[in-house]
């Protein structure tokens, strides 16, 4: 057999029976004029790949690759690099992810911009100083 092409990380492709992402797109994601654009109770939503399933519910589990970065760009959690994905709970996550992760489909990469009162607020919180605006780059790949 041939060797796997590389991607543009570097990473071999996957093998072909292996079934292929909906996108290869990584964070930092990117925000074109083009981008869906929601503000939606003070925070901002860009719906940078827009899926084709239904919105997560209230209070229902989410399946997602994340990446969170302060504004300067310093990054403080991330799955992306773990190679495996997250499940959680939306009502045991900050407010902005529980209502930005409402707003779009499954399926869609988003970037959330969220500003403190929806995040940590004033509390400092590991990597994170108190009243940090913070922003996710999220694969929202299923809800249930």
């Amino acid at each position: 057999s041939s060797n796997p092409t590389p991607t543009a990380q570097g990473v071999p492709a996957p093998p072909a029976e292996a079934p292929a992402p909906t996108s290869t797109l990584q964070p930092p994601y990117p925000i074109a004029d083009s981008s869906n654009f929601l503000n939606v109770q003070g925070m901002k939503i860009y719906i940078v790949e827009e899926g084709k399933g239904a919105k997560p519910r209230p209070g229902s589990h989410v399946i997602i690759n994340y990446r969170g970065t302060l504004m300067d760009g310093t990054v403080f959690d991330e799955s992306f690099s773990q190679g495996t994905v997250k499940d959680f709970s939306l009502g045991n996550l900050i407010r902005g992810w529980q209502i930005g992760l409402t707003q779009v489909p499954t399926g869609s990469k988003v970037k959330l911009i969220i500003p403190p009162e929806l995040g940590y607020g004033a509390s400092d919180r590991p990597n994170i100083p108190g009243n940090s605006t913070l922003i996710f780059d999220i694969d929202l790949i299923s809800s249930y």
